[in-house]
């Protein structure tokens, strides 16, 4: 831990960062001498009045692109829903800063810190990759059982067609005129793969 990046966030201008900064500094000061780090070494972001359960925070965003560019080795705050309140979330980044080679230290909750000094980190990674793995998986499984759903209800899925009855009936009407079906689908705005489905599946199923 050479270099760190310290975040705090309080999600409403009522609150204020005093009992989080006052924990950080605590457990800066009992870092044993070896490990204690220079102000310089020290860099703070801040999000006052923002919930943490969206990612569009300023404070939190310019961590992020800092750390993807290794200006810091740790990230310390004063409880994981610091850094975001949707804990799995949390959990994908975490494992997305591992990746990049930057820690996480959360103050109060020493269970949950990845410094690499910690002889669990790579079952707690493993641990939470999975839970990553089975959020990802359930929602997977909810969307296709939604859209399943859908369909059995007869709901017509995929965005808006431009193609019609109405359409239909005049592309049929236009290639009886001898319009090419590069013309057609230019008067009708549509793509001459479309107008040749219109004029096949009429021929198949008549109007």
């Amino acid at each position: 831990m050479k270099r760190i990046a310290i975040y705090y966030r309080v999600s409403t201008e009522k609150q204020d960062l005093a009992s989080q900064e006052t924990a950080v500094s605590s457990w800066l000061e009992a870092l044993p001498p070896d490990r204690r780090l220079p102000a310089e070494a020290i860099r703070v972001y801040k999000d006052e009045g923002i919930s943490g359960k969206t990612a569009a925070r300023p404070g939190y965003q310019a961590m992020l692109e800092a750390a993807f560019r290794h200006d810091f080795d740790t990230i310390v705050v004063y409880r994981l829903d610091r850094l975001s309140r949707n804990a799995t979330h949390a959990i994908k980044t975490l494992l997305q800063l591992d990746e990049v080679g930057v820690s996480f230290i959360s103050v109060t909750q020493p269970v949950l810190n990845l410094g690499h000094e910690n002889p669990f980190r790579r079952t707690m990674l493993a641990a939470f990759a999975e839970i990553a793995e089975i959020e990802r998986d359930t929602i997977v499984a909810r969307v296709r059982s939604g859209l399943e759903a859908a369909r059995r209800r007869g709901v017509r899925l995929g965005p808006p067609t431009k193609v019609n009855r109405d359409k239909q009936v005049r592309a049929l009407k236009l290639r009886e005129d001898g319009r090419s079906y590069k013309e057609i689908a230019r008067e009708l705005e549509l793509s001459v793969g479309a107008v040749h489905k219109l004029v096949k599946g009429a021929e198949i199923e008549p109007i």
